[in-house]
């Protein structure tokens, strides 16, 4: 299954549009996901997600909820979201629809410490250019002093 994005019935987004089917193997949500098996078993532990039913030889069945759920852990994971805060909003979520705007203002405030941080990386960066083009000018004098005292130095 392809990474790039593809749109869920309802229109979402989603990288993780899988072909249609009640429920996957770990391995097949392992490859959907990129996550590996042990961060899998890692979210059903903290309770990030809900446990996978198992059949009665012990195969776990996962269904595209778990799917959904994992794509929405991996953007907060990748956005430096703590697993606590991620824990916070699935306990938000399971509590109902009392809870939605609790849900609402946590990802907000999360949302604005991520323009902050990118406000001071777009920072960092317009000091490293200016740094950057210092050292080049600074060679090309260094460069052109050279080639002068070459010249005279034939001479």
């Amino acid at each position: 299954m392809s990474t790039t994005e593809a749109q869920t019935p309802d229109n979402r987004p989603t990288a993780y549009a899988a072909p249609h089917a009640e429920t996957y193997s770990l391995e097949e949500v392992v490859r959907i996901s990129g996550l590996d098996a042990g961060t899998l078993r890692w979210y059903e532990e903290q309770g990030l997600i809900e446990t996978a039913a198992e059949d009665p030889y012990g195969v776990r069945a996962y269904s595209p909820v778990h799917l959904r759920w994992l794509e929405f852990l991996n953007h907060l994971r990748s956005t430096g979201m703590s697993p606590a805060a991620m824990n916070h909003y699935v306990e938000l979520y399971r509590a109902g629809d009392s809870t939605i705007a609790a849900r609402r203002e946590l990802l907000q405030a999360h949302r604005e410490m991520l323009r902050a941080g990118a406000r001071d990386c777009s920072a960092t960066l317009r000091y490293l250019d200016w740094k950057i083009g210092f050292y080049l000018e600074r060679e090309a004098a260094l460069e052109r002093a050279g080639a002068s005292a070459a010249s005279v130095a034939e001479a």
